[in-house]
């Protein structure tokens, strides 16, 4: 995920799911507050919860006013991600 995508969501109440560095899968319902780059670090999400590196980002959905989840963002399965 870019930051120029995580923009869109800033506002919007969203389930994020992503890798933490174990591997294992992590998910937060959160409203996203920012997206932004962080010298040396790269792009994150900043959120109620936790604050998310782009790269680690396996999907996003976007959490409705009538509570549906409606996809915002799936990460492909060939897809690299930066170590």
């Amino acid at each position: 995920m870019v930051i120029s995508d995580a923009k869109k969501l800033v506002g919007k109440v969203c389930s994020i799911g992503w890798r933490i560095r174990s591997g294992q899968e992590m998910r937060a319902i959160s409203k996203v507050h920012d997206a932004t780059y962080v010298p040396l670090y790269g792009g994150f999400l900043i959120t109620d919860t936790d604050d998310v590196r782009l790269d680690q980002v396996i999907d996003i959905q976007v959490i409705a006013e009538d509570g549906s989840l409606v996809p915002a963002f799936a990460r492909r399965c060939h897809e690299p991600v930066a170590a």
